[in-house]
């Protein structure tokens, strides 16, 4: 998406193909900055800048060459852009298997910046955004990723390639979690919904790889307050390198008092959160990128649980989450990719008051991730793609009683090393395979694991075909591995996924079919766990996006049907897990009002009831709660070219959306179970924030860092 921005030069001219004929749905804009437009039926564009002096123009549209002119701005009146046609490379088909990535071009799963700020309900957060892409199930309760059946501990997040230990957010109960990371630190964000190459392991349903930004062109700095939070940050550019630092504090209080929620605060919610990164040039095809990343959390909430008759308590939390990433990237002279990367994370978590008051529980983990890979075209038709990894992660858990005496010590420390081979061969003009596997040894059960994965694809111009299948492990949770247990294994996946797609002048329609069948799931059984758990999940996804039929319009609408079931944990029977859905359905737009330079965004969510077990019924997981409805909504005023007004409303309709019931462990005098509704901790949310650039000369440059 490009902002028109405010100013005397207009930009407009005609995208036209080699034969003459004219390319609807190309985006042509100005690089380094959000000005830009798409080509209407008739090929033509036209849009303002604020821009002076020489500047690169840039425009692209799938199966074409990218266009690129330097030249002053004055001069781009009425121009001629002729595309050039090309035959996809190898390295540009990259199959991400529900999803394809080609290139450039605007695939379903992938999202830049403004598409998360503006998505009506994100509230800017990463997570809050793929929330609108079908196959995702709303668990509001918590605002984690759940996949097509599978539970939030099945989706990973990677940074770089390196593994993020820890992408969240910590809450209270029932506050639902938001994404650590800003979503300007990223120039891509691609979502995998299953069947992911063999580089990612350790994930049963999905995987999110984010890259961030490389070399700032630039020095430029900004800031953002609300009355929530309040931040700022920057870069520095150097002729081959750049420094950037961002820091945010949030602090509940105020928006507390004047919107209260159902909780007892004796101390509201605050975090504070830093990031840097440097990033240099690396000789002439290298490049080294260095990030960190702080998260402080902390806040003091007074509250009973009830239904379990145990006294009020000031229930006290307190998060250090630190993450460390060095990634270098380089290619030699006969084009082999190189990457080496180290990823370090470490969570400490405190509690105080935890189950009663004056009792505490201490609980950290940490992981260090190392990878290298090697890319290379073997020849025309056949790319390699090979590398190994290991994860070194650490765990403890430490509960002290009233007095003070420690009643439980847990600790699990234990190695898991990788290798993986890729191969992706071009069988025809059009048709791909992919064949690729990965093994592992898992040092906590001394066991090896082999996945194998493979995958046939056709392209045709605008169409897609694929089919996949593949086999994924993941260790069982640090809590599980620190109980009681025996024989305990790696937990594994089997995804069979079809699917194809469409894309035509701007819009793009795509329906997947798949089933993942689950094996060695931790199943609790006479107090100990054991591999034994199993269970299936089954289901399509329809999406269809349209952001050319009418101008300044983009929406998108998906509808996600999922039958799950699952013998797990400590269910007595195979049963639907708590956290699926059975249909979901979204309806996200965007409008932007070129008089008023105001972007509107509205997102619909619909979920039907999860279920849950009442104790008062007969059976296990026994009853479905109603079903879940939202209106969200936001508003971008570009105020000036330096300053944005961004505010947004969660749930404007104020529905109470529950998530299925609690219970009390035992009946009360009269035999009944008491229960009572799992509520967010607020039916609305409004944010209202204002984003100032500090770079006079950058038109609309929303982020600082």
């Amino acid at each position: 998406m490009r902002l028109t921005a405010q100013g005397q030069q207009q930009i407009t001219g005609m995208v036209i193909d080699v034969k003459g004929q004219p390319v609807e749905g190309a985006n042509i804009y100005i690089t380094g900055t959000l000005d830009g437009a798409s080509s209407d039926k008739a090929g033509k564009f036209s849009f303002a800048t604020t821009q002076k002096g020489t500047v690169i123009l840039g425009a692209s549209y799938i199966g074409y060459k990218d266009f690129r002119l330097t030249a002053p701005v004055d001069q781009m009146g009425q121009l001629k852009i002729v595309l050039q046609s090309r035959e996809k490379a190898l390295e540009e088909v990259v199959v991400r298997a529900s999803t394809f990535s080609l290139g450039k071009s605007r695939t379903l799963e992938k999202l830049d910046a403004l598409d998360v700020v503006m998505t009506g309900s994100s509230n800017g957060d990463i997570y809050g955004a793929l929330m609108s892409l079908p196959g995702t199930q709303k668990v509001g309760e918590d605002g984690k990723l759940y996949i097509r059946g599978g539970d939030n501990r099945e989706t990973q997040t990677f940074i770089d390639g390196m593994h993020v230990l820890s992408p969240y957010s910590i809450t209270a109960q029932d506050m639902p979690a938001r994404g650590r990371f800003s979503p300007f630190l990223f120039q891509g964000i691609n979502f995998s919904l299953g069947g992911y190459e063999s580089e990612f392991g350790q994930a049963l349903s999905a995987v999110l790889p984010m890259d961030t930004k490389d070399v700032a062109g630039s020095t430029k700095a900004g800031v953002n307050f609300s009355p929530l939070s309040a931040g700022g940050g920057g870069s520095v550019a150097f002729r081959k390198s750049s420094l950037s630092a961002n820091v945010n504090f949030t602090d509940l209080t105020l928006y507390n008092k004047v919107l209260p929620d159902r909780y007892s605060w004796k101390k509201p919610y605050q975090s504070l959160s830093a990031e840097a990164q440097y990033k240099t040039a690396v000789g002439a095809r290298g490049v080294f990128k260095l990030y960190t990343a702080y998260d402080r959390t902390a806040f003091i909430r007074t509250f009973a649980d009830t239904l379990d008759h145990v006294p009020q308590r000031d229930f006290r939390l307190q998060q250090d989450n630190y993450y460390l990433n060095a990634t270098l990237k380089t290619k030699t002279r006969h084009n082999t990719h190189l990457f080496f990367g180290a990823a370090g994370s470490y969570v400490d978590n405190r509690y105080d008051n935890a189950r009663f008051q004056r009792d505490s529980y201490h609980q950290n983990e940490q992981e260090l991730h190392l990878k290298a890979r090697l890319e290379k075209n073997i020849m025309p038709g056949y790319r390699l793609s090979t590398g190994m990894e290991a994860y070194l992660r650490g765990y403890r858990a430490v509960y002290h009683d009233t007095l003070q005496q420690r009643l439980q010590d847990q600790q699990v420390n234990y190695q898991l090393y990788a290798a993986f081979v890729d191969n992706q061969v071009r069988l025809l003009p059009g048709l791909y395979a992919n064949a690729s596997g990965r093994m592992e040894y898992a040092q906590f059960s001394s066991a090896w694991n082999f996945s194998p994965r493979v995958s046939l694809n056709y392209l045709a111009n605008r169409f897609q075909v694929s089919a996949i299948w593949g086999r994924y492990y993941q260790m069982p949770d640090n809590s599980v591995l620190a109980a009681p247990h025996e024989n305990m294994q790696q937990s594994v996946a089997s995804h069979y996924i079809l699917g194809a797609s469409y894309e035509y002048k701007g819009r793009l329609i795509k329906a997947e079919t798949y089933y993942k069948q689950y094996d060695q799931l931790e199943l609790l059984q006479q107090q100990v766990y054991h591999a034994n758990g199993y269970g299936k999940s089954t289901g399509f996804d329809v999406y269809f996006s349209d952001e050319s039929s009418v101008p300044h319009l983009k929406y998108n609408v998906s509808y996600s049907y999922n039958d799950a079931a699952r013998l797990y944990r400590d269910f007595p029977v195979m049963s639907t897990p708590l956290f699926a859905s059975r249909h979901n359905a979204r309806m996200s737009g965007k409008y932007y009002f070129p008089a008023l330079k105001t972007y509107a965004g509205v997102t619909a969510t619909y979920a039907s009831g999860r279920p849950y077990r009442d104790p008062n019924r007969d059976g296990y997981i026994n009853a479905v709660d109603k079903d879940y409805f939202s209106l969200d909504a936001n508003l971008t005023f570009l105020v000036s070219k330096q300053v944005i007004l961004y505010t947004s409303c969660g749930n404007i309709t104020g529905r109470q959306n529950t998530y299925g019931y609690r219970y009390a462990p035992s009946p009360d005098a009269t035999g009944v179970y008491q229960g009572a509704p799992v509520m967010a901790s607020r039916n609305n949310f409004f944010y209202i924030g204002v984003f100032i650039s500090l770079k006079s000369s950058s038109a609309y440059d929303v982020s600082s860092f």
